[in-house]
C-alpha cells in the first residue's frame, strides 16, 4: 500500500453516496453520531469481509445482482424518507438503516474487488480490511461534521436525503438500463 492507494480509497469513500447521505441527515437531525459511525463501520466491515473472502468465487454476473439489490434498498429507503410524515429516529432505527445501506453500498465492492490487488495474500487482506475501516471512520466523521454545520431542519434533511437515495439508485441502474436497451 502506498500513498496513492490511500488517496484513492479516501476519495472513493468521501464521495457523496447513500451511506454518507444518511450520516449527514442523521447529524442534521441531531442523532447520536457514535451510533451512526458504529453502524457505518459494522456495515463496511461486514461487506468487506464478505467481498474479500468471496473474491476467488465471484461469477461475472454478481455485479449486476448486487446493483439490483442495492438499488432496490435505496429506493425503499429514499421513498420512506420522502414520505409525508417525518421519520422519528426512535421509531425507525437510523443506525439500522445506516448499517443495511452500508452493507449494500457498492463502494465496499469496488474497494475489495477493484482496488485491493487480486494477488494479495490472505494475511495481507486483513491489512486492507483495517485500512477500509480507518478510512471510512474518517470520511464518515467528515460527513457527520458537515451535517452538523447545516441549518436545515429534520423535515428538509429527510426529503433531501430521500431524493438523493433515489437518485443514487437510478445511477446504479443506469448501466443495466443501457444494457437492456441494446
Amino acid at each position: 500500500m502506498n500513498s496513492q492507494f490511500f488517496l484513492e480509497a479516501f476519495l472513493l469513500f468521501v464521495a457523496p453516496g447513500p451511506t454518507n447521505a444518511l450520516l449527514m441527515a442523521g447529524a442534521v437531525k441531531r442523532e447520536k453520531a457514535i451510533t451512526l459511525l458504529v453502524a457505518q463501520a459494522c456495515g463496511y466491515g461486514i461487506a468487506a469481509a464478505l467481498w474479500l473472502s468471496l473474491r476467488p468465487l465471484m461469477p461475472p454476473d454478481a455485479v449486476q445482482i448486487l446493483r439490483l439489490i442495492a438499488a432496490g434498498w435505496l429506493v425503499v429507503l429514499g421513498l420512506r424518507l420522502m414520505g409525508c410524515k417525518p421519520i422519528d429516529a426512535s421509531e425507525s432505527g437510523d443506525g439500522l438503516s445506516v448499517l443495511a445501506t452500508t452493507v449494500l453500498n457498492p463502494k465496499a465492492f469496488i474497494y475489495c474487488l477493484a482496488m485491493v490487488p487480486m494477488n494479495a495474500k490472505p494475511h495481507v487482506l486483513g491489512g486492507f480490511w483495517i485500512v477500509l475501516l480507518g478510512i471510512t471512520a474518517t470520511t464518515g466523521s467528515l460527513w457527520l461534521l458537515f451535517g452538523k454545520r447545516l441549518r436545515a431542519g429534520r423535515w428538509t434533511a429527510d426529503k433531501v436525503t430521500g431524493a438523493a437515495l433515489v437518485g443514487f439508485a437510478l445511477m446504479l441502474l443506469r448501466p443495466l438500463i443501457a444494457a437492456a436497451a441494446i
